[in-house]
């Protein structure tokens, strides 16, 4: 019994001295060892959502300037908005590394780029999680891996329709001026058109064959950089494609524009038809339905139409111009000779054009004509018994 106390007092001794020594011996130590944090990680903000930050947890930047393949922060700049460079870089999950780049500065540093930005630190933020920079100065924001939107300031030089290039003010005339104009993610300038209306994109075909010269802009909208608003940005249905407005102004990209920076668009095929946008744009118009266009028909015998209204008078089976997207109204009072809107210019009942058509082939009421965008350039109004009572319709944009 005796040696049975001994035994279980010694193995009670032996852990104690086990307990107070865990993990002390600095060659050895039992804990695990923690993890290097990642060169760029990602934070959870209350303000902001997701930020990148260094691996000491301090909050990273762009600068609106860097619109091309270099830093426009140097000397001063540099002092109170230090260069980050990572050598060895390492991603939180969540970010790609096809996204990260790097450039070489003025001075022959090197310095990390995210999606073409090159990225910086605030020497105002003393504490890891401090977000004190963004905003500053209107051009500094914090580096966020969802923007889909992004603010520029640089120089705008045109690219007229004969190739020539000109330095462009904000307000397009020929000057030197540093410009603020929204971009994609990536930097790539957005464009306006002068000619469309709010939430109306009045120039991509409804084949698209011209959106490789303006090629609308499609993505999913996720943020934007603070000096502007969320609220601002919507989007529209093209065909089955939709395209992202600004203040109701549909956005598009310029074929021209190749590398990123370029705002070549701005002066295609003149100045100012491709307008940039930043906050302090006005609002796209009210895409406002123009005035119904009104004729009254009647006819000579089995001879002719006769048509007056919109600057006709006692017009006799006249040739009309109509525009796509206008609305036409003919009131016909012609007993015994229905009026048809046709493809052809046939007798009979067939070869109707009934798109946009209402009450066609009537010879007392109002026919209605809608002029699709798609509609022809060329239509005809015919009687259904009496081919010379017949015209054009000639349709324009």
């Amino acid at each position: 019994m005796k040696n049975l106390i001994v035994f279980i007092l010694t193995l009670g001794l032996l852990y104690s001295c086990s307990d107070d020594d865990y993990g002390s011996d600095p060659v050895d130590p039992v804990d695990p060892p923690v993890a290097e944090n990642n060169a760029v990680r990602l934070r959870t903000d209350g303000n902001f959502g997701n930020v990148m930050t260094n691996s000491d947890g301090f909050t990273l930047y762009f600068f609106a300037p860097d619109t091309k393949d270099g830093s426009n922060c140097n000397g001063s700049c540099e002092g109170a908005w230090p260069a980050f460079f990572a050598d060895n870089l390492t991603l939180d999950n969540g970010l790609s590394a096809s996204d990260f780049g790097e450039i070489t500065r003025n001075d022959g540093s090197k310095q990390t780029t995210y999606k073409g930005w090159p990225l910086y630190l605030f020497a105002n933020d003393p504490s890891a999680g401090d977000i004190n920079g963004d905003g500053s100065g209107g051009v500094w924001f914090v580096a966020k891996p969802d923007y889909t939107i992004m603010i520029a300031r640089s120089q705008l030089v045109g690219r007229d329709i004969d190739g020539n290039e000109t330095n462009l003010t904000s307000t397009y005339e020929e000057g030197d001026e540093d410009t603020f104009y929204i971009t994609d993610a990536e930097g790539n300038t957005l464009y306006s058109f002068i000619n469309d209306k709010e939430d109306t994109n009045n120039f991509t075909a409804d084949d698209f064959s011209n959106n490789g010269v303006w090629p609308i802009f499609e993505a999913t909208l996720e943020n934007v950089p603070s000096v502007l608003d969320k609220a601002d940005f919507g989007k529209i249905s093209i065909g089955n494609r939709e395209q992202i407005t600004y203040k109701g102004w549909p956005l598009y990209f310029f074929g021209q524009d190749v590398e990123r920076g370029d705002n070549y668009g701005v002066g295609f095929p003149q100045a100012g038809a491709w307008p940039v946008l930043n906050q302090n744009s006005n609002p796209a118009p009210e895409a406002l339905e123009p005035p119904t266009k009104k004729y009254s028909i009647t006819n000579q015998g089995a001879t002719a139409y006769v048509f007056n209204g919109e600057d006709l008078t006692d017009e006799v089976n006249p040739d009309i111009t109509l525009k796509r997207g206008e609305t036409y109204e003919f009131t016909v009072n012609t007993p015994g000779h229905p009026l048809f809107i046709k493809s052809a210019q046939t007798t009979g009942t067939g070869d109707q054009y009934n798109n946009g058509v209402t009450d066609n082939g009537a010879s007392q009421g109002v026919i209605k004509f809608v002029v699709p965008n798609d509609a022809p350039n060329t239509l005809f109004y015919i009687c259904e018994f009496h081919s010379p009572m017949t015209g054009t319709f000639t349709i324009v944009d």
